[in-house]
């Protein structure tokens, strides 16, 4: 998948054995963002080097190992760019049991996060690419989403047709309900970018998704 207008361009990379989502975000002066690096390094890395970009940051949306197991392509990158996540799902990151590379029989580098996001937390990447972080606990304790423009980078909270799972380590149903909740009120029209999968748009999914059995307006 490639999304490129007159401002800034998206690009996925499947990645991984469990097919991850990896997004490239830059603008049309070459500044950029990863979101959710999680395997091969080597074919994300070919990618910026060949757009030439200038990594600013790399955003995890949570600690598990299929979005963080190529974190240490920050180290590849000559400015090593800050790499970001959620605080509560920090822990994730050292800890082979709770990002689930152990159970998969994987490897792990861990590489120590620079910045730990916030709810509501803005990340100015120059250029005009504003990230908004939203807290969205459920899949983990610190799972996010990131809201850039019209966009929603949903990690493994919301799927084309499904939601994250809840039944791993820090997993949380009322939570998820509640994260889910809170994104459905955003603008119907807001394409979803998730962590695996095909893109969808919030409308959508609060028409068709079983999972979300309220309506986006509903206070």
């Amino acid at each position: 998948m490639n999304l490129l207008s007159s401002e800034f361009r998206i690009e996925r990379l499947v990645v991984g054995e469990l097919q991850t989502n990896c997004y490239i975000v830059s603008s049309q002066k070459k500044e950029a963002v990863i979101i959710d690096p999680g395997a091969w390094p080597e074919i994300i890395l070919g990618y910026a080097t060949k757009e030439k970009l200038h990594i600013r940051y790399i955003f995890n949306t949570h600690g598990h190992y299929d979005h963080t197991g190529a974190n240490c392509i920050k180290l590849l990158f000559e400015n090593h760019p800050l790499l970001c996540i959620h605080e509560k799902d920090a822990m994730y990151l050292s800890d082979v049991s709770l990002n689930l590379a152990e159970s998969f029989g994987r490897d792990f580098v861990f590489i120590p996060p620079d910045i730990f996001l916030k709810d509501s937390q803005i990340i100015e990447s120059g250029d005009g690419l504003d990230f908004e972080v939203m807290h969205t606990p459920g899949h983990t304790p610190g799972s996010i989403c990131l809201k850039f423009k019209n966009y929603l980078f949903s990690g493994d909270l919301l799927f084309s047709g499904g939601v994250g799972r809840t039944d791993l380590p820090g997993g949380d149903e009322d939570a998820l309900m509640k994260s889910l909740k809170k994104i459905s009120r955003m603008k119907k029209d807001t394409i979803v970018f998730p962590g695996h999968g095909p893109d969808t748009n919030i409308g959508y999914e609060i028409e068709t998704n079983p999972y979300i059995a309220f309506n986006g307006d509903d206070k």
